[in-house]
């Protein structure tokens, strides 16, 4: 391994930085300079070498006279990124030169990246479901649970209809209004971030909304998906309560899959803890490919108390 070095923001090369996440042989689109940028205030990075590995260090300063290393919203899989062999000893050699001064941090890896328990950290793997589109249409389907097939019948009988286009914009503003109750105060803040988030990667072409309406030319469902390097993100779902009745969501994500069908791109659903949430992936023929999440609280022990 060559030489790991700690390298605040302002002195990162960001398109030796961004040409490692393209090459990387776990890349995500989360790991792009641009992606980081719009998710978080301040990072800083660890290089190993001319940027054959790099390592986001995403922090604030909110617990006061301590940095602390957090994993942001909307970037599931992130950590360390490299063309070379995802090894243990890289893996370990990375996480001894984070800098001491983050006395607490949580760190979400890529599924790529196996480890075991490491001394110092606590390691939980949490789940995430992806579905390989190679497959004809039809042996994809196959897969498909009897509870999806129902509601695909249920969306045919509704006569919906896919091709529908959305401004980010509307699609932002659907997804607040639907998730009213479930976004904290910080709710306007995450907006502008999905905006962002959405305008860079279609800009980029590196993502793009899909859209269901019902026969009466109400939008009932939609998704913002990110795709890059063959992986589709299912990042931003959003079901109106009438779209529910249809089973629309269940009708835009078959409609992207038959799209994609006997291609090498993968579907990643992004995962969850939630059974019921769990359940609906899973019934589309998704497979569980976890991802390691690793944490450590070096705070005096008197802070540990008032922290959790």
């Amino acid at each position: 391994m060559k030489p790991i070095r700690y390298v605040p923001f302002d002195e990162i090369d960001k398109h030796k930085w961004d040409s490692c996440i393209h090459f990387a042989v776990n890349s995500r689109v989360y790991g792009y300079t641009w992606y980081l940028n719009q998710i978080c205030e301040e990072w800083d990075g660890l290089v190993e070498g001319d940027y054959e590995s790099v390592f986001p260090l995403i922090w604030n300063d909110k617990i006061p006279g301590f940095r602390q290393l957090y994993h942001p919203l909307l970037a599931q899989q992130l950590g360390l990124f490299s063309v070379r062999v995802l090894s243990k000893p890289r893996v370990t050699a990375f996480l001894e030169a984070i800098p001491k001064k983050f006395k607490r941090q949580t760190i979400n890896l890529t599924s790529n990246i196996q480890l075991n328990e490491m001394d110092g950290y606590h390691l939980e793997r949490r789940p995430n479901y992806t579905l390989m589109m190679n497959g004809s249409y039809e042996q994809i389907r196959s897969n498909y649970s009897s509870n999806i097939k129902r509601n695909l019948k249920k969306a045919d009988r509704s006569e919906l209809f896919a091709g529908v286009s959305m401004t980010p914009e509307q699609f932002v503003e659907l997804y607040q209004e639907c998730h009213k109750d479930k976004i904290d105060a910080l709710s306007e803040k995450v907006g502008y971030t999905m905006l962002r988030i959405i305008y860079q990667s279609l800009h980029r072409g590196l993502g793009f909304i899909a859209a269901v309406q019902t026969k009466e030319g109400k939008i009932c469902a939609a998704t913002f998906f990110l795709n890059s390097k063959g992986r589709i993100t299912y990042l931003l779902p959003v079901t109106t309560e009438e779209g529910r009745k249809h089973g629309a969501m269940h009708f835009l994500l078959d409609v992207v899959i038959r799209k994609n069908a006997q291609s090498p791109n993968l579907l990643d659903f992004e995962g969850s803890s939630i059974e019921s949430i769990a359940r609906f992936y899973k019934s589309f023929g998704a497979t569980n490919q976890p991802y390691p999440v690793i944490s450590s609280n070096k705070l005096p022990f008197w802070l540990k108390w008032f922290i959790k």
